[in-house]
């Protein structure tokens, strides 16, 4: 029977921003607003105050604005693992005000936990079903009452609730822990059917206790169910007498590229999509390690093709999302033919700064380094206004996207700086000490 764990979020998130309204935010409420959450970590959180600001010599000002960007001080997500202990004092309010702790899909063990205010889960919806809309086309999928079919490369919400428990344990508020992912999830099983791919086999469960040890290989990948369900639609136009406006493929694009390569090209498998098909990547993987799955890096390029060849999917219907449990902000990106990468987008609720990796000093357009994310809206609940992650990013742009137009910085990911041999955010910046 399959566990189920209290939301602790209210209904009203499931469905709040379905009839999306995207909010205005002017340069000037963006920097008042950063004042704002600075002014707030200096004055309730003496690590930030006593620590952080001191290493950058920094001292609250009256006023900033686009210049002042990089000289705001930042903390590394490394803060902001379990192991460090240090969660609860990085957290501009009481406890009794965090309505759940995120946490990351770790695969070291060693999970990032960030404590979020309720205002902090509605900033993140917004944000969500903002990039949904922009990205995914959010808005054409219940049009003339029909409803979209989507299928999830991940475990349920619930068993994501199981999952984060476990990852989390140690944590003097794990019941009240749950996956970053989980929350963008939801709102998807409102709009139509959401078919949750990753499963668990309870026979399969026990063998892999009992012979590893592990509870990984009592997950399946379950793609008979899937294919049984889009030939269905394909037949009549319907599931389970719900009109279908699109197929959607979304999630793990490492789980999607490992049903490409181990059984749909084996198959040699065909289905026409052209008209209904969309893919929407999230939640990262592209270099083969995602939470309990770790496999080959996913050729880009050739994923791309396996989603035409297959599905007759093209290009212009395969949108991705990168964001990161420590920031609330979600980046959408388009595919580029020119760079074969996604371009990934920064939305107006955030500003992006791309540091050395040697020097830390911000870099211009074609140059690589670290992600440095910064945003006033959706960090009520901890000192992360200003994130430095180990992600390794070229600037494409700094104001619009050069191939769509799209306001605001672009960036292609790179890869992780933890790949690079003796070398992480943590390694590079001694903030404990």
């Amino acid at each position: 029977m399959l566990l189920k764990f209290k939301d602790y979020l209210p209904d009203e998130l499931k469905e709040k921003y379905f009839d999306f309204s995207p909010r205005n935010y002017s340069e000037e409420e963006f920097y008042n607003a950063l004042l704002t959450q600075i002014k707030k970590s200096f004055e309730n959180c003496r690590f930030y105050r006593d620590v952080v600001c001191k290493r950058f010599d920094y001292s609250i000002p009256d006023e900033i604005n686009a210049d002042d960007l990089d000289k705001i001080p930042y903390v590394n997500t490394n803060l902001f693992k379990k192991f460090n202990k240090n969660v609860l004092n990085l957290m501009k309010v009481p406890p009794e005000e965090i309505a759940l702790f995120s946490c990351s899909s770790s695969t070291s063990g060693d999970p990032s936990i960030m404590p979020r205010t309720l205002e902090d889960f509605d900033q993140i919806q917004y944000n969500s079903i903002k990039i949904f809309t922009e990205f995914f086309r959010w808005k054409s999928l219940t049009k003339d009452g029909k409803k979209p079919l989507v299928f999830n490369f991940a475990p349920s919400r619930h068993m994501m609730s199981f999952m984060a428990k476990k990852n989390a344990k140690g944590f003097e508020y794990v019941d009240k822990t749950r996956y970053f992912s989980a929350c963008m999830n939801k709102p998807w099983e409102y709009l139509g059917h959401e078919e949750y791919l990753v499963k668990v086999k309870l026979l399969k469960t026990i063998w892999a206790i009992i012979s590893t040890f592990s509870a990984r290989g009592g997950f399946v990948l379950d793609i008979t169910k899937m294919l049984k369900m889009i030939e269905k639609v394909l037949d009549n136009g319907s599931y389970k007498n719900m009109e279908i406006s699109k197929i959607i493929f979304g999630g793990s694009p490492l789980l999607m590229n490992n049903m490409f390569e181990n059984r749909l090209l084996k198959e040699d498998k065909f289905y026409d999509l052209k008209d209904i098909g969309f893919a929407g990547c999230g939640g990262g993987g592209w270099d083969g390690v995602k939470g309990e799955a770790k496999m080959d890096s996913v050729n880009k390029s050739k994923f791309i093709g396996y989603f035409e060849k297959i599905f007759n999917i093209k290009p212009e219907n395969i949108a991705d999302i990168y964001a990161f449990t420590e920031s609330p902000t979600l980046f959408g990106a388009h595919w580029s033919e020119k760079y074969q990468d996604f371009l990934y987008h920064c939305p107006d609720t955030s500003r992006i700064i791309a540091r050395d990796i040697k020097s830390l000093q911000p870099v211009n357009i074609g140059q690589e380094g670290l992600l440095e994310v910064i945003t006033p809206y959706g960090v009520n609940g901890a000192v992360n206004q200003a994130m430095l992650v180990d992600d390794i990013v070229e600037l494409v742009s700094v104001d619009k996207c050069p191939e769509c137009g799209y306001q605001g910085a672009t960036f292609r990911v790179l890869g992780r700086l933890k790949s690079l041999k003796g070398e992480s955010c943590s390694s590079l910046i001694d903030w404990l000490h």
